[in-house]
């Protein structure tokens, strides 16, 4: 995602896109060209946390040991993000303005899920389904006329955990110029680059996998699989002492009648049994790198660019803004200890030494400031992120990647924001905020899953600036994010039919000083 809240003057009214003032270099940097002459700087600090909410329902959970035949979990993760900082300069000089700015302009915090996600626990579920399950159903029916038998098994159980972060830092470096400079109209253009680094890490564990068979008895996956393969061969050999018991008495030695018996061209039983097990074995070789579970740790890393146009046009007390971020492709490249694909889709795309896209998508906003009465201003703006065109990859649950998840969506990401300041107190010095913003996404139901969601919202800023002098200004603001449950009526991805509801809520603290030299 995009980060907008750059400047803590964004937190106490986030309707900034038409707004001239030093936070402008990143929400209206084609409008800082109006400022006075000389340095304008800016330094915030913000404080995030958030929850995300996943109510998972799949059919297969109702086999899980631990989860007394309920078909739905509940996953709570809780993100933080500390330190956010941003720092915004601009030199004015002439009809010039040289600009320069650092600040988090993507992710910014860690989440944990202490109880994993769903897509782990399903995935574990799919391959006791697939894998286990039917073995003993086949099978029995012959071993037991052989004085043998596999364990029949009713459930799973396993132990998952995920935690991940991620930070796009970007450096945005351009130039503003005045095209026009009379009284009543003013025209200013701007073109920049912003440099951005992504650094991501992610760690997932899936353990203590169970297989829960008859009378309470659990296995671990090992011992599972080593009792299929005994079954088996306690089988065979009960055949092979049986049918040659049976040739002895029909006049063979002893010898021949185990030499025929123990031979599968002479004995089409066992002939039957040994392909059976032989495909059996081929089947479970996959699950042995499993037996001590799943353990990722990967940290990723990808550097793109992105260039920035902007526009500003101010007609006497009104002034409107335009900018345009283009879209930044980012190969984020992995660190990985998985090594290789495997039959858990959900950590695929985390394989060593893989690429994954996580591009950032392409930006327009629009901004207008109203000043009809001196001290009081009224903000709105408008921001459409182009979503799907940016690239981001994914693994369906044959472990097929495809870079295009985006298209999924039905449309891009649309904000609509209104703010007013109004300007109090002795000398002007108090300026009071407030603000708001709906953001809608193009969510669909094969879009959405665990390890990526994010809900339509709507969201409210506050907050105070004081003028310590005529150069400096502190500001301070508390912006909450409260977003709507998605009810997602099916993955696509995850043939058993599961489907979540998902949310989040999320707060945002922020302080920042500005200065004028």
């Amino acid at each position: 995602m995009t980060n907008t809240n750059q400047n803590a003057a964004f937190i106490r009214n986030p309707a900034r896109d038409g707004v001239i003032a030093v936070d402008g270099v990143y929400n209206n940097p084609a409008g800082v060209a109006l400022m006075p002459e000389g340095w304008h700087l800016s330094f915030s600090w913000q404080y995030a946390w958030q929850r995300r909410i996943a109510n998972t329902q799949n059919p297969i959970f109702a086999s899980d040991a631990k989860n007394d035949g309920n078909d739905t979990k509940h996953y709570r993760g809780i993100a933080t993000a500390p330190f956010i900082p941003s720092v915004q300069a601009a030199y004015n000089w002439k009809n010039f303005s040289f600009q320069g700015s650092f600040a988090v302009a993507g992710g910014g915090g860690k989440c944990e899920f202490k109880n994993g996600l769903g897509s782990f626990d399903a995935a574990v579920g799919r391959v006791w389904a697939g894998y286990l399950q039917p073995i003993a159903g086949q099978l029995n029916p012959t071993l037991n006329q052989l004085g043998s038998s596999v364990p029949v098994t009713t459930g799973y159980s396993c132990q998952s955990f995920m935690e991940g972060s991620q930070y796009y830092f970007g450096i945005t470096l351009g130039t503003a110029y005045k095209i026009v400079d009379t009284k009543f109209v003013k025209v200013s253009g701007y073109a920049g680059v912003r440099f951005l680094y992504g650094m991501a890490s992610y760690k997932a564990e899936i353990s203590n996998i169970k297989v829960a068979g008859e009378n309470g008895t659990n296995y671990n996956l090992r011992d599972y699989v080593g009792a299929i393969s005994s079954g088996i061969t306690s089988g065979a050999t009960n055949l092979v002492m049986m049918t040659a018991a049976t040739l002895a008495y029909n006049g063979m030695t002893p010898a021949q009648a185990i030499a025929v018996a123990s031979n599968p061209e002479t004995n089409p039983t066992l002939a039957q049994l040994q392909a059976v097990g032989q495909q059996l074995n081929e089947k479970a070789a996959p699950l042995e790198k499993y037996y001590d579970g799943v353990n990722l740790q990967s940290d990723q890393h990808g550097f793109g660019v992105c260039p920035l146009l902007g526009l500003d046009v101010k007609l006497g007390w009104v002034n409107l803004a335009m900018k345009y971020e283009f879209r930044t492709k980012m190969n984020m490249k992995n660190n990985s200890t998985v090594e290789e694909a495997g039959l858990f889709s959900a950590v695929n795309q985390f394989v060593n030494g893989s690429k994954v896209r996580e591009d950032t998508p392409a930006l327009l906003t629009l901004g207008i400031e109203i000043e009809p009465v001196k001290g009081i201003r009224i903000n709105g703006g408008y921001h459409h992120f182009y979503d799907r065109n940016a690239k981001k990859t994914y693994f369906d649950a044959s472990g097929v990647r495809h870079d295009d998840k985006n298209t999924m969506l039905s449309k891009g990401t649309d904000e609509w924001l209104a703010g007013v300041e109004y300007d109090i107190g002795k000398n002007k010095r108090w300026t009071v905020s407030g603000g708001i913003q709906t953001t809608t996404y193009g969510n669909t139901d094969e879009y959405m899953t665990d390890l990526t969601f994010v809900t339509n919202s709507w969201s409210f800023g506050t907050g105070v600036k004081y003028k310590i002098n005529d150069k400096m200004a502190v500001n301070v603001g508390y912006f909450q994010t409260n977003y709507r449950d998605y009810e997602q009526a099916a993955d696509f991805r995850d043939s058993n039919g599961s489907n979540n509801n998902f949310t989040r809520r999320n707060r945002v603290f922020a302080a920042g000083l500005d200065v004028d030299l």
